[in-house]
């Protein structure tokens, strides 16, 4: 009996050690897209497998934001008024992207003070690391709840010949107040400039409830957070 469960305890130790957070993949780069004149590296439509699929990019040449959640792809873009329209739609691109495959996901309370996205990172991170994460591996994450202030913004096109061009305006910034919806994150301390800012460690996109509200998190504010924390259920390789 005591050789079985010496056993059967490895077994669990040897599978747990083996589990691991779903893949994320990146194409092009944040830091490169200039250089690069914004060409796409990526049509969305080429994505093999798009079930329960989670990723964020710029749309186009810098048309806008794409988000995709749960294997749904929305694509926001900046109209004359100024206005963000929301749209989806998997035949779109993007010059870089990053995204992952996540079948289950776990729920965790997420009551911290959030006053900027640094303090959602730090949360994130340390919510993560007393679960067992690996935090040397990049891992997507969700939130979800009611937001009392964010500021979000959707890119626009640096070039006149690219659809979309507007002469002094490179972004559309939106103030938004008391906001239902989810927010998508990604999370790496490895890939700064690729996929994250070179300040940090996470990118965001937020998502509006009723889906007609998409854009990049650049600022937030919730004094009494009681959102969900959503990470990847570990599986094995």
């Amino acid at each position: 009996k005591m050789k079985n469960l010496i056993f059967s305890f490895l077994w669990t130790l040897s599978a747990t050690a083996m589990a691991q957070t779903p893949t994320v993949h990146s194409v092009g780069s944040m830091s490169n897209m200039g250089k690069e004149n914004f060409a796409p590296h990526i049509n969305l439509d080429t994505v093999a497998t798009k079930t329960h699929f989670f990723g964020m990019g710029p749309l186009g040449r810098m048309q806008g934001e794409i988000t995709v959640l749960n294997g749904k792809p929305f694509g926001a873009s900046v109209n004359e008024k100024g206005e963000g329209i929301v749209q989806e739609n998997w035949a779109i691109e993007a010059p870089f992207f990053v995204y992952a495959n996540v079948a289950k996901w776990k729920k965790y309370p997420f009551n911290a003070k959030i006053n900027n996205l640094d303090d959602l990172q730090k949360t994130v991170a340390q919510i993560a690391r007393q679960n067992g994460f690996d935090m040397q591996q990049p891992f997507p994450f969700r939130l979800e709840g009611n937001i009392a202030t964010l500021t979000t913004h959707i890119v626009m096109p640096r070039s006149p010949e690219i659809a979309g061009y507007q002469a002094t305006k490179k972004q559309a910034d939106y103030d938004l107040v008391n906001q239902k919806g989810e927010l998508l994150g990604f999370y790496s301390e490895k890939h700064q400039g690729i996929y994250t800012h070179k300040d940090s460690f996470i990118h965001v996109h937020f998502v509006s409830k009723d889906r007609k509200t998409m854009g990049h998190v650049d600022k937030i504010n919730d004094e009494n957070s009681k959102m969900t924390l959503y990470l990847p259920v570990k599986v094995k390789p």
